[in-house]
C-alpha cells in the first residue's frame, strides 16, 4: 500500500497558550490528514525538553517522558481541574507573544500558573476517582520515579543541571535536608507525576482518535539522552564516563550534508559493553515504551549502531573526533525477540558507509530519501527520485534541512540548474510542487512531506539549522492557515499518485 503523511511537530499547531498542545488543533489536523487523504502523521520527539538545552526535543531530561508543555489548558477545564473564572484571572497580555513562534519562556511561565492550579484541584479529588492515576503511577514505576525525583531537585535548584546544584547537591544530601526543602521536593515530586499522567492520559486519546480515522502516529526516537537527564544521573553505567563518573567522550558528527563544520551535540555515549550484559534491558524497555506512543517509530541517527562518533569533551571539536563500533546486528536481534510488531524507520542520513547499508539490509528496516540531497553529484545519487526502491520513506526535507523555498533560494546554482531540468520546475506555478510531485510519484512505499513544503514557506519556517542553538524548535502554523484551498491541493496530488486513502 503507496502511503502519504505530513511532517507536523505537536509545538507547531496553533494555540491560544503559546504553544501547540493536544488538544482542539491536534484534533482538527487529525481531520484534515483524513480528508486530505493522508495515513500518517509524523511528528518530533515528545519526550520533556529543557531550557538549558534550548528546548530541543532530542535532547530530553527524561528517555521516557512525556513533555508537559504540549497537556492542553481546554481539556483540563472540560474535567473540572481548571475554571474558566481562574483562567480568565490571568493578565494575559503579560504572557503575549508573535503567535508565529513560540517563546518558551512566556508560554512555560503561564501554563506553569495554569497546570500548577489543575494539580491543586487534583489533590482535592477523591481517592476513588484517582484509579487511573494509580494504575498509570504503577505500569510506570520503572521510569517515573526515578524521573520525578530528578525533576524534584532541578527545582529546587532552580531548574539547573546536577552539575550545578548547589542547595542540595546530591540525593544523599536530601536524606538529611531540613523539613522544608524535604515538603517542597515531595510537593514538586507528585507535580511532575501528576503532569506526567495527564500528558499520557491526552495523548492516549488524541492517538486512539487518529487511529480510529486510520491515521497513523509517526514517532521519532533520539539515540541520544541529555548529560541533564534522569537517565544519565541515575544510570551512570550505562556511558562512557571518566574515573568520577562524569561524561567523558560526547555525540556528534564530522562534517556532511547538514554541516560543512561537523556537529558537536554534547550528548553522553553509550557503554554499549557494558548494555549487552544487560541484554540491553534499558533500550528494550524504551522501544517497547515507544510502541505504546507510536503506530511507526524513526530512531533517530541509525548509523551509529554500526560506528558511533567520539568527540573529546574537552576540545568539542567535531573534525578531530573518531568512530567506534557500536552495538551491530546483535543489539536488533535482541529487540526483535524481545519486542513484536516493530514497525521501525531508520534514520539513515548523513555518512554512509556498506558497512550501514549492510546492517540496514539484515535488519529490513526501511530507511530515508531526501530529495534536497539529490543535486549535488549526477544521475547515480541514491537521493534521486529514480533512484529511490519500494522499502524506503521519502522525504522533501526533514525538520533538519531548508524548507523547499528556502532551498530553492539559496542552493549553489549549479544544483538548482540541475533541479530546474530534472523536475521541470517551470511547468508548475510555484516550483515547491515540482519536488512534492517527484517524492509522491516516487516508487517508495511512503513519502512525507512537512507543512511548510505544502504551504510554500520561505527559510523564516525552517524547524532547526543544525549546528546552531537559536531561532530552533519554534515555528508555528496560524490558525485558518490549512486553507480549502490548501487542502485541495495536497488532496489532488496525493491522489494523483495513488497515495489517497479513502476512509469508509
Amino acid at each position: 500500500m503507496r502511503k502519504a503523511g505530513i511532517l507536523l511537530p505537536i509545538f507547531s499547531l496553533a494555540s491560544k497558550y503559546g504553544i501547540g498542545s493536544l488538544g482542539k488543533e491536534a484534533y482538527n489536523f487529525i481531520d484534515f490528514l483524513a480528508r486530505t487523504g493522508q495515513t500518517i502523521w509524523q511528528v518530533l520527539p515528545i519526550t520533556s525538553t529543557s531550557a538549558d538545552e534550548y528546548y530541543s526535543p532530542y535532547k530530553t531530561s527524561g528517555a521516557f517522558s512525556g513533555n508537559p508543555d504540549f497537556i492542553d489548558i481546554d481539556l483540563l477545564l472540560e474535567e473540572a481541574l481548571l475554571s474558566e473564572e481562574f483562567v480568565s484571572s490571568i493578565p494575559k497580555d503579560k504572557y503575549e507573544t508573535d503567535p508565529r513562534y513560540i517563546d518558551y519562556e512566556k508560554a512555560r511561565a503561564l501554563k506553569e500558573i495554569l497546570l500548577k492550579e489543575a494539580f491543586k484541584n487534583f489533590k482535592l479529588l477523591p481517592t476513588s476517582s484517582k484509579k487511573k492515576y494509580n494504575k498509570f503511577c504503577e505500569e510506570n514505576h520503572f521510569w517515573l520515579e526515578e524521573y520525578c525525583s530528578y525533576m524534584s531537585m532541578k527545582h529546587i535548584n532552580q531548574n539547573k543541571a546536577y552539575w550545578d546544584w548547589k542547595i542540595v547537591k546530591n540525593f544523599d544530601e536530601l536524606k538529611s535536608a531540613d523539613e522544608e526543602i524535604l515538603e517542597e521536593y515531595k510537593e514538586i515530586f507528585n507535580y511532575n507525576k501528576f503532569l506526567q499522567y495527564k500528558f499520557y492520559e491526552q495523548w492516549d486519546k488524541l492517538k486512539e482518535y487518529a487511529n480510529k480515522n486510520s491515521v497513523e502516529i509517526f514517532g521519532d526516537m533520539p539515540i541520544y539522552i541529555s548529560q541533564d537527564s534522569s537517565d544519565f544521573y541515575f544510570h551512570r553505567e550505562m556511558f562512557l564516563t571518566d574515573e568520577n563518573l562524569e561524561v567523558s567522550c560526547i555525540a556528534g558528527v564530522p562534517p556532511d550534508e547538514f554541516s560543512s563544520e561537523g556537529q558537536c551535540w554534547g550528548n553522553p555515549l553509550y557503554d554499549w559493553e557494558y548494555l549487552k550484559s544487560t541484554a540491553y534491558k534499558w533500550w528494550v524497555e524504551r522501544i517497547k515504551k515507544s510502541f505504546e506512543v507510536y503506530d511507526i517509530l524513526r530512531i533517530d541517527h541509525f548509523r551509529a549502531f554500526e560506528s558511533f562518533y567520539s568527540i573529546d569533551k574537552k576540545t568539542k571539536n567535531p573534525k578531530e573526533g573518531k568512530w567506534i563500533k557500536g552495538p551491530g546486528k546483535n543489539f536488533f536481534n535482541i529487540v526483535k525477540n524481545k519486542v513484536k510488531n516493530t514497525n521501525i524507520v531508520a534514520e539513515d542520513l548523513g555518512i554512509i558507509t556498506e558497512d550501514v547499508r549492510e546492517l540496514l539490509e539484515y535488519t529490513t528496516y526501511p530507511g530515508m530519501k531526501v530529495i534536497q540531497f539529490g543535486f549535488n553529484s549526477d544521475a547515480d545519487n541514491l537521493n534521486l527520485p529514480h533512484r529511490y526502491y519500494k522499502n524506503t520513506v521519502a522525504y522533501t526535507g526533514t525538520h533538519d534541512n531548508k524548507t523547499l523555498a528556502e532551498w530553492l533560494e539559496t542552493t549553489f546554482d549549479g544544483q538548482r540548474e540541475y533541479a530546474m531540468k530534472y523536475l521541470r520546475l517551470d511547468s508548475y506555478d510555484k516550483y515547491t510542487e515540482g519536488f512534492i510531485r517527484a517524492v509522491m510519484a516516487s516508487c517508495s512505499d511512503t513519502a512525507i512531506i512537512p507543512i511548510q513544503d505544502w504551504l510554500d514557506f520561505g527559510g523564516w519556517a525552517r524547524i532547526n539549522t543544525p549546528s546552531t542553538i537559536e531561532k530552533n524548535w519554534k515555528f508555528r502554523l496560524l490558525d485558518g492557515e490549512l486553507t480549502k484551498e490548501v487542502e485541495n491541493y495536497i488532496t489532488e496530488i496525493t491522489g494523483l499518485y495513488g497515495r489517497f486513502l479513502k476512509r469508509k
